[in-house]
């Protein structure tokens, strides 16, 4: 079916395809009638115009468009549950939000990009010198890094702050000689390994040995694996800090093969707060975090490139805090 445009809408309301562009641009300054909008609006409402996006950006001299793009990040529910926040929180400032995977594909960013005609772009990793410096020549506003160490300010997500509040959990409960679950995925060093450093630099300024790192995988010979060397060695961990709740999971259930006792035997704590996690036996103690108000940072941010009003801060107790410890069985 062929595409509404206006001067379909002209045709059927019996006026000018000018008439119909002051009214749908809602310009008053030419003493149309109170009949003439009403007849325009409401034949365009019954063909299903929707007025082109290219068009209201050649008007407006930019897009509502936010473009963005996001690296080869596996699959997960804390990436997802984000990104849905963010496009709700731009969506409530007038902003529509587009997500392009651009990982694997042979075409240029910058030929995406044009064709969007975004009024900013955020790169969820950083993007390659050449595409930003595209970016800037065309004078489009660029929030690089955002989910990198250096793009904590975007967001207010601090991955090492995540770590810490670990390990300092850990050590409140009286653990000295604590393990970390890293994750043997190289898509998720980005979130990894600025956890696994700010669980380090943690027991460095509590006293503490440095944590007993192993590399998982999501599969029960690595959970395996990974506990017979942390509870055979010669100064066995008491505790075990994980990347994640899914690679908690995975320790929790290899514990139970080897008859190791959750917490008394070894104590556990992930991160994102899965739903799964509360129902495990016993219950999981994660960190959790709150992605509606790290989305919400990022979108004043975008709205402060484009030169927008910032939204409204949010209220409630605890608006400003991101992470919370969710203390549970396992600890």
């Amino acid at each position: 079916m062929p595409r509404v445009t206006s001067k379909d809408v002209a045709r059927e309301a019996g006026v000018s395809q000018t008439t119909v562009s002051f009214v749908l641009n809602g310009r008053d300054e030419h003493g149309l009638s109170a009949e003439t909008r009403r007849r325009v609006l409401e034949t365009a409402n019954r063909l299903g115009y929707v007025p082109s996006g290219a068009g209201r950006a050649l008007r407006k001299g930019q897009s509502n468009v936010v473009l963005c793009v996001v690296p080869d990040f596996p699959v997960a529910e804390a990436m997802e549950q984000f990104k849905l926040a963010l496009g709700r929180s731009l969506g409530e400032a007038g902003y529509a939000c587009v997500y392009l995977h651009h990982a694997g594909t042979a075409t240029p960013l910058a030929e995406l990009w044009q064709h969007v005609q975004p009024a900013v772009v955020v790169a969820f990793g950083s993007l390659p010198a050449a595409d930003a410096q595209l970016l800037h020549r065309a004078e489009i506003p660029l929030l690089d890094g955002v989910f990198t160490p250096g793009g904590t300010g975007l967001t207010g997500l601090s991955q090492e702050d995540i770590g810490r509040l670990q390990i300092e959990h850990l050590a409140a409960r009286g653990h000295r000689h604590i393990g970390y679950a890293a994750v043997d995925d190289p898509r998720e060093r980005p979130f990894c390994l600025p956890r696994l450093e700010g669980a380090t630099r943690a027991c460095r300024d509590l006293g503490l040995p440095a944590p007993q790192v192993v590399s998982m995988r999501y599969s029960r010979d690595s959970a395996r694996n990974a506990v017979v060397e942390w509870t055979h060695g010669a100064t066995p961990a008491t505790a075990v800090a994980a990347f994640n709740d899914l690679i908690a999971l995975a320790v929790l259930a290899s514990c139970r093969t080897q008859h190791i006792g959750i917490p008394d035997d070894l104590a556990l704590i992930g991160v994102d707060d899965l739903p799964v996690g509360s129902l495990a036996v016993p219950a999981l103690t994660t960190i959790g975090m709150d992605l509606t108000a790290a989305a919400g940072n990022l979108t004043a941010g975008i709205l402060a490139a484009v030169g927008a009003p910032a939204p409204a801060a949010p209220s409630g107790p605890d608006a400003g805090g991101i992470l919370a410890l969710i203390q549970r069985e396992t600890t």
